[in-house]
């Protein structure tokens, strides 16, 4: 019998979307589960989500360009201990920091889900999943690649 332990995910109640001008695009992609990432129309370089211009050059001109969502996990910790009685069904859950492939280093706050525990490490390969809450937010997940 095995006793391997997998990664849940928060509720979503802990999770209040707060969308801006220079995130709308994001949000708007994720709603049809695509990931879009900002990329500076005039030096070609991946920009920072939220970020109101590109840090390599300045420019404003920021296009949308769609990703796989392949990468693997840069950071990660176990929540283990339900500091909070919504978090009670949730636990173990595991937010991580995913260091998407090919966007010169371009970084992802979310979570590993449906993963054990004991196969999360720093520099696992992972894969997007999206998670559809009631209100009509998708959220990007990871789950460990086959």
């Amino acid at each position: 019998m095995s006793t391997e332990v997998f990664a849940k995910a928060p509720p979503d109640e802990l999770f209040q979307l707060e969308v801006d001008t220079w995130t709308q695009p994001y949000w708007d992609a994720a709603k049809d589960h695509q990931l879009k990432l900002p990329k500076c129309g005039d030096c070609q370089q991946y920009c920072e989500l939220g970020a109101s211009h590109c840090r390599h050059c300045r420019s404003q001109n920021i296009s949308w360009i769609e990703h796989s969502g392949s990468g693997k996990v840069y950071s990660f910790t176990i929540i283990r201990f339900p500091v909070i009685p919504s978090l009670q069904d949730s636990v173990p859950y595991v937010p991580a920091v995913i260091e998407l492939d090919g966007v010169d280093g371009l970084k992802l706050i979310s979570n590993v889900v449906d993963a054990p525990l004991s196969e999360i490490e720093i520099g696992s390969a992972v894969s997007l999943r999206w998670h559809d809450r009631e209100d009509g937010v998708s959220l990007p997940r990871f789950t460990l690649a086959k």
